[in-house]
């Protein structure tokens, strides 16, 4: 979902190939000379294959977004690439809910939600003076973060302690780039 909303942000044409995470497609000679780890996502962009979600959107972003979705300043994109990392460090290890991963999930328990609440706390009082993570447009940094909170996982946290990260990812899953992708995809 990740990929094919910025995807739709940015409205790109493509080719989408649904495969499931054990599918043996995954694994076939031909697809792991595009992503050795034989895992989905995976894009192939005018000859350049590229694997995992995050780092796809911040490339199709630069590529296709630069100025508006991805930021035009060094700093900037440094920022973009600092959510995005946060991201994946501080919340994506806590709080999937994969089918592969229930029972690792119940084995965290307490000690996952001893994890997100400090991460949580900081992104809301980030957006406490602002609608987006760097200020006032939506970047990939806002879709990166977001996705990493999906409404399935969203919907499994207590957010009730921090009113702005809930705005936020309403505001987030709101856009219309957004509503269509989990329209049409979900």
């Amino acid at each position: 979902m990740r990929v094919l909303w910025a995807a739709a942000e940015l409205g790109l044409d493509y080719v989408h190939v649904p495969l499931v995470f054990d599918d043996p497609k995954l694994k076939s000679a031909e697809f792991l000379k595009l992503n050795p780890a034989g895992a989905v996502p995976t894009i192939v962009d005018d000859g350049f294959a590229l694997s995992e979600s995050l780092a796809i959107n911040l490339y199709l972003a630069k590529t296709y977004g630069a100025g508006w979705l991805y930021p035009e300043t060094n700093e900037g994109e440094a920022q973009a690439w600092r959510w995005t990392l946060w991201a994946q460090g501080h919340l994506e290890p806590w709080v999937p809910y994969d089918a592969p991963l229930v029972q690792l999930r119940a084995a965290m328990g307490e000690a996952a939600r001893a994890v997100v609440r400090p991460a949580l706390g900081l992104l809301d009082r980030t957006l406490d003076d602002r609608a987006w993570l760097l200020g006032d447009e939506f970047t990939v940094a806002d879709l990166n973060v977001a996705c990493v909170l999906s409404p399935s996982r969203a919907a499994r946290l207590d957010l009730s302690p921090f009113p702005q990260v809930h705005d936020w990812l309403a505001r987030c899953y709101a856009r219309p780039a957004a509503v269509a992708t989990r329209t049409r995809f979900a």
